[in-house]
């Protein structure tokens, strides 16, 4: 397939959804989060296209880390969890070896953000290489700190076919670089196979993930990324109901895909709208393309055996 230099307005369209969605706050627990079905003629680099807007918006962090939280930070030229630390009865401290961030507490915010009590030790680090710094570079003096920002934040698609999706990033960040504003290209230009490894959320602005990934890794759930986009509304229907279920999500339905044919009905019941949500304007969307708002409360992740008695 040959893409055209000028971004179509389909993928305009997308952009803007995915900006939208992605500036909606995490909604807590017991409350209705809120979700957008995207029906399409094809799912062709959709996810991207959102993906590409979502990374527009303002990366979101969380709870303030406080003594004693475990957080994701930039330190030592790479994403790393360390642990916040007392230096003294003022002031705070993070530490990688000689490298090290400090600040009056109550005053400076703790770099970073709060990772689940459940995370596992050991997971490594995310250090993006030479090459890929100078390209960060980009984005102003303080690219670090912006990058963490992101990572700290990130864009998580679901769905199976993973090689399937990295093609179609790769062909537009090679081919069709035009479509993407100038941040998104340089986030979304990641070589790294690490991206589908869920150990390392927090180190890379956006993942690519397997809808039963909670099955194995139940601390990923009270996770919240900036925006999730699941390809496929049958992969929304196999996620684990807590899986990032504070974020909002965009949910693609391909009408060439036959048992997404069924995703209108089932989001009949699912209108409670909230004011925000509810009053917030989408844009125009090309012929073809339908889009639905719809929620789904956010319930505390339950462990497997809980699940099992139920």
């Amino acid at each position: 397939m040959v893409l055209p230099v000028r971004i179509p307005e389909w993928a305009r369209s997308m952009a803007s959804a995915g900006n939208l969605l992605a500036q909606l706050p995490s909604t807590p627990i017991g409350e209705l989060a809120p979700r957008l079905l995207l029906s399409v003629p094809t799912g062709q680099y959709v996810s991207w296209m959102l993906a590409n807007g979502a990374l527009q918006a303002d990366p979101k962090l969380g709870q303030d880390p406080v003594i004693g939280d475990r957080v994701t930070v930039w330190l030592e030229k790479k994403m790393q969890d360390v642990e916040v630390c007392a230096r003294g009865d003022l002031e705070w401290e993070i530490r990688d070896g000689t490298s090290y961030k400090k600040g009056k507490i109550g005053i400076d915010r703790v770099p970073g953000v709060v990772l689940p009590k459940e995370t596992p030790d050991g997971r490594g680090f995310g250090q993006p290489t030479p090459e890929y710094r100078e390209q960060l570079s980009v984005m102003g003096a303080n690219y670090s700190q912006i990058y963490a920002d992101q990572c700290g934040s990130p864009v998580v698609v679901i769905g199976d076919g993973k090689e399937f999706l990295r093609s179609q990033r790769d062909e537009l960040v090679n081919v069709a670089h035009d479509w993407l504003d100038t941040k998104s290209a340089v986030l979304l230009d990641q070589e790294s196979g690490q991206v589908s490894n869920p150990n390392r959320i927090l180190f890379h602005p956006f993942m690519i993930l397997s809808p039963e990934v909670a099955q194995s890794n139940l601390w990923l759930r009270t996770i919240s990324p900036r925006l999730v986009i699941v390809t496929r509304w049958s992969y929304y229907r196999r996620m684990d109901p807590a899986l990032f279920a504070s974020a909002p999500m965009i949910v693609i339905a391909n009408r060439r895909v036959e048992n997404n044919w069924n995703a209108i009905d089932e989001t009949d019941g699912r209108q409670d709208l909230q004011d925000d949500f509810s009053s917030m304007k989408l844009g125009q969307f090309p012929n073809g393309i339908f889009v639905r708002k719809f929620v789904s409360r956010v319930e505390p992740p339950q462990d497997i055996d809980e699940e099992l008695e139920i």
